[in-house]
């Protein structure tokens, strides 16, 4: 079987294609607020660690739920790849969810700049 960089796209699109609404709504909420805190002269630096603690938790979550949503079980995984593909996809969600939670975070916690 060969796999191109496109066929890899295609599966993406099509995984993905009934949360697009959702992906996108979440995109543009995120940078409408990360443009208003710009604005607002807010500190980023004070929301770094709960944003970071925040998706170290859903990293955690998603380590124990990514086997169940793929409809197996731990003692299913074998191999150093399968393995790997659990750790790395929750450090991705962690990642990820860290970063859509940091602007949020700082209008929460943030404290504006005195300049």
């Amino acid at each position: 079987m060969a796999f191109s960089f496109f066929g890899i796209l295609a599966v993406l699109l099509e995984t993905i294609r009934p949360w697009l609404g959702l992906i996108v709504t979440v995109l543009a909420v995120d940078i409408v607020l990360t443009a208003w805190l710009w604005a607002s002269r807010r500190s980023w630096s004070s929301a770094r660690r709960p944003a970071l603690l925040a998706g170290a938790l859903v990293g955690v979550v998603t380590f124990f739920l990514a086997p169940w949503l793929t409809s197996a079980r731990f003692s299913d995984l074998s191999g150093l790849l399968d393995w790997l593909s659990i750790v790395g996809g929750s450090v991705a969600v962690a990642l990820l969810v860290a970063i859509l939670l940091w602007p949020l975070m700082t209008a929460l916690f943030g404290k504006r700049d005195r300049t």
